[in-house]
């Protein structure tokens, strides 16, 4: 759930499947119980707040591996996603105590503070889905040092070359000779190598052959 990444097109379109797949649930689960969503509080109140808090919370932990999983691939810090965790918890916390005390004449009563919480997270969604990768950029991109020293190596052997060629065209110079490849050393020394195989020798009538 939590390893692996997620590219940006992919997050988009797995977020919007969760957050079309929840409401298709919760919209079932009032539907079932409507007679409770409908009535004044009490137990089977409760018993549907229980039912939102199990769906919303499966969900809410499908959001929260998202959420890391594109962070990582993003290249972010771990505070970003922990933050987001926390504010999706306690936007379903906030959810489901205003629908406990919910009543006909205020119901839209306790929804304004996860109303409020809603909206930052979905700025923190929008962030994670809008921001540039940073670690594919910083492991492509090649260090300034090291682009420097390569440059001032690679600059006088090319003036070099570049002489010696010229100078041989002229004919001032003959044309430099590959160095020869160096012996391999054994333990106590260059390499020798064996013998040749000795000639057989056959006698014939007139001589040796």
């Amino acid at each position: 759930m939590f390893a692996g990444t997620l590219g940006r097109s992919q997050f988009f379109v797995r977020s919007c499947i969760v957050g079309i797949a929840e409401t298709v649930v919760l919209l079932i689960c009032i539907a079932l119980q409507y007679r409770a969503f409908l009535g004044p509080p009490g137990q089977a109140r409760y018993q549907l707040a229980a039912t939102v808090f199990l769906v919303s919370g499966f969900f809410c932990f499908q959001r929260i591996g998202f959420a890391i999983r594109r962070n990582r691939h993003a290249g972010g810090g771990d505070l970003l996603p922990g933050l987001y965790a926390i504010g999706l918890c306690a936007a379903l916390v906030l959810q489901v105590q205003a629908l406990v005390v919910r009543t006909n004449d205020s119901p839209l009563n306790g929804l304004a503070y996860a109303a409020l919480l809603y909206l930052a997270l979905t700025g923190v969604w929008l962030y994670l889905l809008f921001e540039a990768p940073g670690v594919a950029q910083v492991d492509s991109a090649p260090s300034p040092s090291r682009g420097r020293f390569a440059e001032a190596n690679a600059t006088p052997a090319l003036s070099q070359l570049s002489l010696a060629m010229e100078q041989a065209i002229a004919g001032e110079r003959p044309l430099p000779a590959a160095p020869m490849p160096n012996q391999p050393q054994g333990f106590l020394g260059s390499v020798r190598r064996p013998p040749p195989p000795p000639q057989r020798t056959q006698f014939g009538r007139r001589g040796v052959k």
